[in-house]
């Protein structure tokens, strides 16, 4: 739990510390150069350390899964706010745990409470007063955001390859699938100022190659179900970092609903 944890925190610092000008960046744009310079940067594991045969079908559908929820959330956030992309992919937990209960599973009780602790919490801190914005459109890149991030979730448990070398596998799917898009847009990367290439560059690292590799390592033994559940902490710690960072009061609704997640996520503990 602890890797995923620290995941959802660099995740919600980087939307604290480049958030305005990553949203600046087309994500026709943002997507392919994301894929791109995190798998170039993870190519020498990925040729050092090969994954075994057995799993490299099973990779594929890792890669588009996360080649899925990476673009489905720009273009949400796009088409709609960040607000609602953020929300609407963090229904992940819901649908995985909804999934679960559909195959006959038997949940706690509490683990089942803490979950919809955690969806209404989510709202309260993300959403608050503003509700919903952005048009069927928005609503419907932030569905198969929220699809794709536990199907990601979901494909990656129990993998035996290092993460590292797993996410090099993913990101090199999501280039190959991404890259013709910003082949068409090159004027468009060409005229990047360069706070967004700062932004990009923390977007790669600390955004892309470090959070995702402890979420891979995390969900090796964890739950899909739970792992995404924990990932809900990354707006909580955005509200956080945003608040000294960037200036962003914390509005009472807001602090109440960190509580609510920070309990979701202590009554699905293990």
């Amino acid at each position: 739990m602890i890797p995923v944890a620290l995941a959802a925190l660099l995740w919600g610092l980087g939307g604290a510390l480049a958030g305005r000008s990553m949203r600046e960046i087309p994500p026709e744009v943002l997507i392919p150069l994301r894929f791109l310079l995190s798998f170039l940067l993870l190519l020498p594991l990925v040729l050092a350390r090969p994954p075994h045969p057995s799993e490299r079908a099973r990779l594929l559908g890792v890669g588009l899964a996360l080649a899925g929820a990476q673009a489905f959330y720009y273009l949400a956030i796009h088409a709609a706010t960040v607000a609602t992309g953020i929300f609407l992919q963090y229904l992940a937990p819901s649908l995985l745990t909804l999934y679960a209960l559909l195959k006959g599973e038997r949940l706690p009780h509490r683990a089942l409470l803490g979950v919809g602790l955690a969806l209404f919490g989510a709202y309260l801190l993300v959403v608050g007063p503003e509700e919903l914005k952005g048009g069927p459109k928005g609503l419907a890149f932030g569905l198969l955001a929220a699809l794709s991030f536990a199907a990601y979730a979901a494909s990656a448990q129990g993998l035996k390859t290092p993460p590292l070398v797993a996410l090099g596998v993913a990101t090199g799917v999501g280039t190959f699938l991404s890259l013709p898009f910003l082949l068409l847009r090159l004027e468009a990367l060409r005229a990047l100022p360069l706070g967004a290439w700062g932004a990009v560059a923390y977007l790669v690292t600390l955004g892309t190659v470090v959070p995702f590799g402890l979420f891979l390592l995390g969900v090796r033994t964890l739950p899909a179900r739970t792992a995404t559940l924990v990932a809900m902490l990354e707006p909580v710690s955005g509200a956080l970092f945003a608040w000294p960072l960037a200036g962003e009061p914390l509005r009472p609704e807001a602090l109440l609903g960190g509580a609510m997640i920070l309990m979701g996520v202590w009554l699905n503990r293990r």
